[in-house]
């Protein structure tokens, strides 16, 4: 939690050994320490050893940006060092003040000097300092002030520092209330009846953004905020608060495109969320009657023994990663009593009732997206659990619409493309292709522009769709919209999940002006990869004639994935060139194609091997649960590696997700690239495990060898050499 305690005493006091005694070592940031990382022990003119303090400048740098990076993440942290000076603690001060932490001072002053002078010469040589420096000491602290607002405790007086439980039996019933999220309509619904003054209620956070009434809400809390009874949790949206208090510019697009808006509008006072900010506490932790309640934003795995030494970035955020709430709250139970509880928001991806087990409640309902206000009332009778659901929220924009046409002409489609210097167009006579640059893509300037120019052929001069692909779509958390935590809210069930191919995207139309089949890739009918694409197609189609004629006729295009195994490695191994058709594709300007069992009705028809649909997940739970079985390393689709999958909602709503086998073989393949050029890779940091790092062992033995540089090829040589075995 956010405590700083500054120990202040002369050297050889027993500051150390109380921290030793304390069980604080692993909180404590020590300049002798540092001083010791700095440089080793010195050899002094007496011949004995002496910690230096020449490096004193960096040394105090370097506590003071540990310090400052545990301050962010609100850690209970120990300094020890003198701290003689009146200056020096005005530094701790100021920073506490900004990082809203108590602090408080370990008084060792009282110590006599005679006993610090004998402590000093039981030490080892090296920490032992002149009597002259222990003398020097004692008169500065006779002088020099311990400033105000730092708590000055004795040694033994350390439980003044700790956050113990409070006792709310007193009170009719205990209030606990979820994650607002700017709904303040649903929230003055629960509280219909006003607050009583022989209730308490305790709000969990995350009162701003994604809802409508952000302003209403923050008024409203800061009407309340100074009630005895009341008591106000800060969650890991309010820091943007904060920022915007404090007229700095937030990290949240969220907060800076919506909630200030709203609350700038609303005329809404930054010295009001200054004060209601710092009104905000880290935890509830109470006693009521015989049961003990912890109450935080995010949850917590244990009550330990002095919760002040638990970050409260960890009671804001939860312990663990966002998913792991289930085993989290598993955990609390079992390491607790059966009198002991907890009570926390946040996070429920899997959109879990509120009690989780016997003594978890979990009052995240998503409220904002026209969910329910969640809140568990304690009585001396029991735990209440109340879902509101709320009706004032703002609807979803759509992510993607594959059906909705928006009637634009293709003459205006074809000028703002031509307007953005983020698509390209290449011209082949009459037809152009047009396709986002490589600025947009490694920029993420994605507009309507950019998305829809992927392998999109106009014929300029009538102003018509003559072969078409996809518009862009995106892997999962790679945009706002696939953010794993916001899917839930996008996806309209049953949701469809393809296995998607590796290999480069094929598109056949119909060229009017020739009268054939119109054969091309992304970019280029004339390119090396449209000339392959034509072979293997020529190859494998055996009714060329009657899906020109369907292609004239239904005005659509066939797109493939085709994998060339021997001119096109890529990240998945392949026994024999072959093309799979993925879509068929109106030529339009607004996307749309037809649904899966007319596709497999003409791959049939024209004899074609058609993509595979994988999996049908009909809820939320299901894509939850088989999102986390797809994610493992070790994770194979009918006993074969492949590179991930599309899903579809039935909206139409696409997306992908790329499985752990492709992208750890991808990584390598960038590895191979560069090592096999130069003799080394520069960011070995990326390499996380020890597979990677093996393999980078293994290709730096290959440099300026004979060897394939295809990553299909090295990983086959690097299995066998290695292990004997193929991949």
């Amino acid at each position: 939690m956010r405590t700083l305690l500054l120990l202040r005493g002369s050297p050889a006091c027993g500051k150390t050994t109380w921290i030793k005694n304390n069980g604080l070592e692993q909180y404590a940031l020590s300049a002798d320490n540092i001083r010791l990382m700095c440089q080793n022990p010195m050899l002094l003119s007496d011949g004995k050893l002496g910690i230096s303090q020449s490096n004193d400048k960096l040394v105090w740098k370097m506590l003071f940006q540990l310090l400052e990076a545990r301050m962010e993440r609100g850690e209970f942290t120990v300094i020890d060092a003198t701290n003689s000076k009146t200056v020096e603690m005005n530094r701790y001060k100021d920073l506490a003040k900004s990082y809203r932490f108590r602090i408080f001072c370990v008084d060792f002053t009282d110590i006599p000097i005679e006993q610090c002078k004998r402590q000093n010469q039981l030490r080892n040589e090296y920490k032992q300092v002149p009597e002259s420096v222990i003398d020097k000491m004692y008169s500065r602290f006779s002088t020099q002030v311990i400033p105000s607002g730092i708590e000055v405790i004795k040694p033994n007086e350390l439980h003044k520092a700790s956050f113990g439980s409070i006792d709310l039996s007193e009170y009719k019933v205990i209030h606990h209330i979820g994650d607002v999220h700017g709904c303040n309509t649903v929230l003055q619904e629960y509280l219909k009846d006003g607050i009583k003054d022989n209730e308490y209620y305790i709000f969990l956070g995350d009162y701003i953004d994604r809802g409508i009434e952000n302003a209403e809400v923050i008024n409203f809390l800061y009407s309340i905020m100074n009630l005895p009874n009341v008591c106000l949790l800060e969650g890991n949206h309010e820091r943007w608060l904060w920022c915007w208090g404090n007229d700095q510019h937030s990290k949240s697009k969220e907060f800076e495109t919506v909630t200030r808006k709203q609350l700038e509008e609303n005329q809404v006072s930054k010295k009001v969320v200054r004060m209601l900010y710092r009104k905000l506490r880290q935890c509830a932790y109470y006693t009521y009657n015989d049961k003990t309640v912890l109450v935080t934003h995010g949850g917590l795995s244990k009550l330990t023994n002095n919760i002040t030494t638990i970050a409260t970035d960890q009671m804001i955020k939860g312990v663990g990663n966002y998913n792991d709430y289930e085993i989290v709250n598993d955990t609390f139970f079992n390491s607790t009593d059966n009198k002991t509880y907890q009570i926390h928001g946040h996070r429920n991806p899997k959109s879990l009732p509120i009690q989780l087990n016997d003594r978890c409640f979990d009052l995240e309902g998503s409220v904002e997206f026209g969910g329910n206000l969640r809140a568990v009332d304690l009585s001396h009778d029991d735990f209440n659990c109340i879902e509101i659901q709320n009706t004032v929220f703002a609807k979803p924009e759509p992510v993607v619409s594959n059906t909705e046409k928006t009637n634009i002409p293709a003459s205006e489609v074809v000028q703002s493309m031509r307007d953005s210097k983020f698509v390209n167009e290449k011209k082949f006579g009459n037809i152009s292709s047009f396709n986002f640059t490589r600025d947009a893509f490694y920029d993420k300037q994605w507009d309507n522009q950019t998305t829809k120019a992927r392998g999109l052929y106009i014929d300029t001069t009538e102003n018509k769709v003559v072969a078409r692909a996809y518009e862009k779509f995106f892997n999962i958390n790679e945009r706002p919209e696939t953010k794993f935590d916001n899917l839930q809210h996008i996806i309209k069930f049953p949701l469809c999940a393809y296995r998607k191919e590796n290999g480069f995207l094929g598109i056949v139309g119909y060229d009017k002006e020739k009268d054939d089949l119109f054969i091309t890739t992304k970019s280029n009918p004339n390119g090396d990869y449209a000339q392959w694409f034509k072979e293997i197609f020529y190859q494998q189609t055996t009714n060329a004639e009657n899906l020109k004629q369907f292609i004239k006729d239904k005005n659509v295009s066939f797109v493939f994935e085709v994998i060339d195994i021997n001119r096109d490695p890529h990240i998945i191994k392949y026994e024999n060139n072959h093309m799979v058709l993925l879509d068929i594709v109106r030529n339009d300007i607004d996307f749309s194609k037809y649904n899966y069992e007319e596709l497999q009705h003409y791959a049939d028809e024209f004899n074609l091997v058609c993509k595979d649909q994988a999996y049908i997940l009909n809820d939320w739970q299901e894509f939850y649960d088989w999102y986390n079985e797809v994610e493992e390393e070790d994770y194979e689709y009918k006993g074969k590696k492949i590179e991930g999958f599309v899903l579809e909602d039935s909206n139409g709503f696409m997306f992908k997700l790329k499985l752990w086998y492709y992208n750890n073989w991808k990584l390598l393949r960038g590895v191979a690239q560069d090592t096999l050029r130069k003799g080394y890779f520069t960011r070995t940091s990326a390499l996380n495990t020890p597979l990677q790092n093996e393999f980078y062992g293994w290709i730096k033995t290959k440099y300026k060898q004979d060897v394939p540089t295809n990553i299909i090829s090295l990983r086959d040589m690097f299995y066998h050499e290695k292990y004997g075995v193929e991949d």
